[in-house]
Formats: C-alpha cells, structure tokens, sequence
C-alpha cells in the first residue's frame, strides 16, 4: 500500500450528467464542494436520472465562474450552452430521492425547456436549498462520526472510491469474452477519487483511509445499477458492464464494485496525494 496514490477525481454538479476532471477535491461539509446540488425532477417531484433518461449523461457542466458554489453552465450535442444561475430567490419546493424528502429551489421555465429537450421528456431543474437537513446514514461513514452529518443529492455517500486495479480487472474481463474494455471504463462507475497503486479490489478490506491530509471513513461497497451500461458518450443502454461484473462481484444480490465513503470534515484531496490505510476490516 506504499505506493498508492490518487489517481483522478471527479465533481458531478448535475445528478446523473457528466462530471468534471479536476486536479483538487474541494470537500464541505456535504461532500465534494458543489457535487450533486443539482438535478433534474420529474412532475411529482421525483429525481430523475440516466437509468430511466439515458441522454442525461450527455449534458456536460461546468461552474460557470469557477465556483463549485455559483452558477452553472450546460453544455449538450446539439444545442446552444445554458447558464443558470443559483436560484436562491425560487421558493422552496419539495424534491425526493430514493427514500428521502429533499427542499430545493427551482432553477425556472428556461433551464426546464433546455433540460426537456436534451433529454427528452419534461423536467425541472431544481438545487439544493440550503436549508435542506437529509441525513447520511451510518452505513456510508464507517468509522468517522456521522451523527448530525448531511449529504447533498447523491443516491445516499457523500463520495465514491475505486482502485484502478479493479477497472482493470474488469477491463480484462470483457475482453476475454470479446467485449470492447471500453464498456468497463471508469467514467461508467461515477467514482469521485480514482486510487492507483493497490491490487484489484483492495479497496473492499479498507474501514479508514487517509487520503493526503484528509481521513476518510470508507463505508458500504456500492451496488450497481443499469445506470452502468449506459455509454457516456453517446447515450446508447446495453448489457455491458453489469452482466460481467454479476459473474464475480455479487453479494446478497447485489452487483458490487467500488466503496461508499465518508470525509471526516472538510479538507482538499489532490490528484497524486498518498492514500494510506488506517485500519482494515475485520
């Protein structure tokens, strides 16, 4: 474990839409700053996400004055780039993801019709408002303190590790059965913090790491979803990854592949920190 090192990291603004590289993991107290405030909700309220509208991982974002707190812009083939600004004005109106009943702040008509043609069916943009109070659970947070902790619009962790070890091996997978490796690339797995230098899977035996200066709690493995064949680039639903992964990675019928994890407070992770293991699993 000497040797293993943050590889990449990532920040999703948008639910389900594209993330953005970047050099240095900001970390509040909900998680990566500025990751997953946003999102797309459906008539009742409901998230909306690339499971059921695959062309959402099209949309690129990007904030649009360098703050992962300010507006954001959109980018998607086809059409003229959005910029929406952070709608504190909007009152507050009710949102849910999976169990949780969620405040956010409408982002108005225009980012509504830009998002509805893009993805083809009629949603609304919507923030996190910041009054908004949705617990993490203790599951996410191993070791670390979680009481009283909140998480933003994530499906539940404040952030997702993988070891490039365990693409890899599943890359290899793929191609032994004549599947293109690309349909196991890391860009399907949504991770936040990419770690090179571990063996396949390794990072299923860690409890606590420290990541630079920052120490982090690693929770439950993360079950995957359909969300995983859908290509990134263009969109197109398959089989791929997940029919691979259900051969060797399921656990209580569940297809797992990376870790839920949890800051211990906020801090900055970069690319090419140290990653150290503080204490394994049992």
């Amino acid at each position: 474990m000497s040797e293993a090192r943050v590889s990449a990291l990532w920040v999703y603004p948008l639910k389900s839409a594209a993330g953005i590289p970047v050099e240095a993991l900001a970390l509040d107290t909900l998680g990566a700053a500025g990751d997953r405030r946003w999102m797309l909700v459906d008539a009742t309220g409901e998230a909306v996400t690339g499971r059921t509208h695959p062309p959402l991982v099209r949309i690129q974002p990007a904030f649009a004055d360098g703050d992962p707190d300010g507006a954001l812009r959109l980018s998607a083939p086809g059409v003229a780039d959005l910029r929406v600004a952070v709608p504190t004005g909007a009152p507050v109106r009710g949102a849910r993801v999976w169990d949780d009943d969620v405040p956010v702040h409408d982002a108005g008509d225009a980012a509504a019709a830009w998002c509805s043609a893009v993805v083809g069916a009629p949603v609304r943009l919507v923030r996190l408002a910041p009054v908004a109070e949705r617990p993490l659970r203790a599951k996410y947070a191993g070791p670390v303190a979680w009481e009283g902790r909140r998480v933003a619009l994530s499906d539940g962790a404040p952030l997702l590790l993988l070891g490039e070890a365990s693409v890899a091996a599943l890359q290899a997978r793929l191609a032994a059965a004549g599947r293109p490796a690309q349909e196991g690339q890391p860009r399907r797995f949504r991770a936040n913090i990419l770690v090179t230098g571990t063996a396949p899977h390794e990072e299923d035996g860690w409890r606590e790491v420290a990541a630079g200066t920052v120490r982090l709690g690693v929770g439950s493995a993360c079950p995957r979803c359909v969300l995983t064949t859908v290509d990134p680039d263009s969109a197109a639903k398959g089989q791929e990854p997940l029919r691979t992964l259900a051969g060797y990675r399921t656990q209580a019928g569940a297809v797992m592949f990376g870790m839920n994890a949890t800051h211990a407070g906020p801090g900055v992770i970069r690319v090419g920190d140290a990653v150290r293991v503080l204490e394994e699993r049992a």
